[in-house]
């Protein structure tokens, strides 16, 4: 999906401001590794519709049958989807083209961080760092482009939520093994939320790697241990440390650009607090879901004005070959 045009690059205060013009029911579906979040944007006023399944385009199989039924239930005139795991344009263009074939209306997909992005400062100019179950950031000046992060969790996505958990299981065998680090309120922690020893649990991760549930859910114990532990509070740190970098990764590209923090890591006052202190980064102005819907909007306007500057050429044309 392109970026908004000249008319979108202005700040917007509401998202009444930024959706005024948009034509219809716009559906926006931000799908995540622990759900898809799904909202319907008429008129300026956003309506929250029932979340859909988790779903990523690279791990989860049949996702594009979740979109379709999601889409269907809706009753709109157009949908926007960010959808984690679309890495190249190709992907992103041949799913829109699936699903508005599919559906009989206009649907448009781009990556999850570029929807983020679009909630977070209403289309305009900025940094958005997404810290779910993975982490990436995307950022855009008003004339380029850029992402960093989103590699996956076997080879990247520090700082989000399986990067934490993992970092809790690790610092709890090395407290097991008599290595150093880690302690023994973590070790407590992960056992009783796993409910099962380390070792089974070890069994269960690297039986079924795709299945991240297991870890990530060890996140919210570990944030939750840093006012009192210092090596959960190491780790928490040490995960808003890695998302900054992401900000700042971008800025080096793009220029010094506003940051927004977005995602349930970032919810943790410990690792918000050192993100934000590292980054001056500020809440989004609205959720994932809604910049979803937001850029299908502007998508489904910039292609109406396109349809009418040809139809109008077109008029022009057969009126000098006539003449």
């Amino acid at each position: 999906m392109s970026q908004p045009g000249p008319d979108a690059v202005a700040p917007h205060n509401t998202v009444h401001d930024a959706a005024r013009g948009l034509p219809g029911r716009i559906l926006g579906v931000d799908a995540g590794g622990s759900g898809t979040r799904v909202v319907l944007l008429e008129n300026g006023t956003v309506t929250v519709r029932p979340d859909g399944p988790p779903m990523n385009a690279l791990l989860t199989d049949g996702f594009a049958g979740h979109l379709l039924r999601i889409i269907k239930a809706a009753d709109a005139t157009a949908a926007g989807i960010g959808m984690p795991g679309i890495r190249l344009p190709g992907q992103a263009r041949d799913l829109s083209e699936a699903l508005t074939r599919q559906t009989g209306r206009p649907v448009y997909v781009t990556g999850d961080a570029d929807s983020a992005r679009a909630g977070a400062f209403l289309s305009a100019p900025g940094v958005v760092v997404i810290a779910g179950t993975g982490s990436m950031a995307s950022g855009w000046n008003g004339e380029s482009s850029a992402r960093a992060g989103g590699h996956g969790f076997l080879l990247g996505d520090e700082g989000g939520a399986y990067w934490i958990g993992r970092a809790a299981v690790r610092a709890a065998l090395r407290w097991e093994d008599g290595m150093g680090g880690g302690s023994e309120r973590i070790h407590r922690a992960v056992i009783e939320a796993a409910g099962q020893g380390l070792d089974a649990l070890i069994g269960e991760v690297c039986t079924h790697p795709a299945e991240r549930d297991r870890l990530t859910a060890l996140a919210p114990l570990v944030t939750a241990l840093a006012a009192e532990d210092p090596a959960a509070r190491k780790i928490a740190v040490r995960a808003a440390e890695h998302l900054a970098d992401l900000a700042q990764a971008i800025r080096r590209r793009l220029g010094p650009l506003p940051v927004a923090g977005a995602g349930r890591v970032f919810s943790a006052p410990v690792i918000w607090e050192r993100f934000a202190e590292l980054t001056g980064a500020v809440r989004p102005a609205a959720s994932a879901a809604v910049g979803a819907a937001l850029l299908a909007g502007q998508q489904q306007c910039a292609a109406r004005h396109d349809g009418a500057a040809r139809h109008d050429g077109a008029g022009r044309q057969g009126a000098a070959d006539r003449a």
